[in-house]
């Protein structure tokens, strides 16, 4: 399988991060149109707000006072394709659709979605990768301190934001962590008051260790409101088996943004209402709200936090908020 390589290491804040951005837009434009001249059909699905909505809206009504074969599934447009269907969707712009192009026997010949992806090498050697399977897309950030999940390391740190799509969240998280760290590692988490004998018992072989985080929420309850107890655990994963059962079981909790902490070494932890965590590793991985990102709090300068995901595809970088 061949990609397009989107790599674009430059600081958003420089121009070249804009020429590059604009070389990718190119290469994307010209691979499309090339599939779409070799195309039986095409897919287009159409997203709310999407900035081709209403052309493709527009397409299916001209193509279908011409007698141009369109079939509609929810979102998704099928446009049988004549001579005339083509010239008017390479006139119009649409290679930033997510769309999947077919040849005559109904084979996928390319796909374009976050990445663009295709089975027959073209001539544009510089910008084609050829990959088993595509790697995860990657922003990296430099922010303010997560103020919500209090940390201090030994020296003075950074924040590093590592965003990525929904879909490849916990699969970035997991390989992160694989390459960040050693077995035994340590994980922080948080629950809800009520459950600290089961995941006792549930979690005895990870030597999982029970704190009140101190942390209170207010809770209703068949006897009224009260302030209910947040319960912390520390677990040890020893390894990687070990670790893909706590994704399955309890990664959860970083969706819906309880504590899910992740350290070389067990934290020290100063609770009450501003709990604190306490480290002398060199970095910790948490989430970003509702695991809509990772936060790496390190030590480490820039360059050596980009050199963690070299199995990634950098798309946007920002050195300085």
């Amino acid at each position: 399988m061949y990609i397009l390589d989107q790599t674009n290491e430059w600081d958003v804040d420089l121009p070249e991060f804009d020429v590059r951005n604009d070389e990718i837009k190119n290469q994307r434009d010209m691979l499309f149109d090339y599939f779409i001249m070799k195309a039986s059909t095409v897919d287009i699905l159409v997203y709310q707000g999407l900035n081709e909505e209403k052309t493709i809206k527009q397409m299916k009504k001209l193509f279908k006072n011409k007698q141009i074969r369109t079939e509609h599934r929810a979102r998704c447009y099928k446009f049988f394709l004549d001579d005339t269907a083509k010239k008017w969707i390479l006139a119009n712009n649409l290679s930033e659709c997510t769309s999947v192009i077919y040849d005559k026997n109904e084979n996928v010949i390319a796909d374009f979605n976050r990445h663009v992806s295709f089975y027959e090498k073209v001539s544009m050697a510089n910008s084609i990768l050829l990959v088993k399977e595509l790697p995860i897309q990657i922003e990296i950030y430099n922010r303010e301190i997560d103020r919500e999940w209090e940390i201090e390391l030994q020296d003075q740190a950074k924040s590093y934001y590592i965003s990525t799509h929904y879909d490849w969240i916990e699969k970035l998280a997991f390989e992160t962590i694989e390459n960040l760290y050693f077995y035994p590692l340590s994980i922080y988490i948080e629950k809800h008051d009520g459950e600290q004998y089961q995941m006792q018992k549930d979690w005895a072989k990870y030597g999982v260790e029970y704190i009140d985080s101190g942390q209170r929420v207010f809770t209703l309850s068949s006897k009224g409101m009260y302030h209910a107890e947040v319960p912390g655990f520390f677990l040890t994963v020893k390894n990687t088996d070990e670790l893909k059962v706590v994704f399955e079981e309890l990664f959860y909790l970083a969706y819906q943004n309880d504590a899910f902490i992740v350290s070389q070494n067990k934290l020290n932890i100063r609770t009450g209402r501003n709990r604190i965590f306490k480290s002398g590793d060199e970095i910790i991985l948490t989430f970003d709200h509702d695991a809509q990102g990772i936060v790496l709090q390190s030590v480490l300068n820039f360059e050596k936090v980009k050199s963690l995901f070299t199995n990634c595809m950098i798309t946007h970088i920002q050195q300085e908020s």
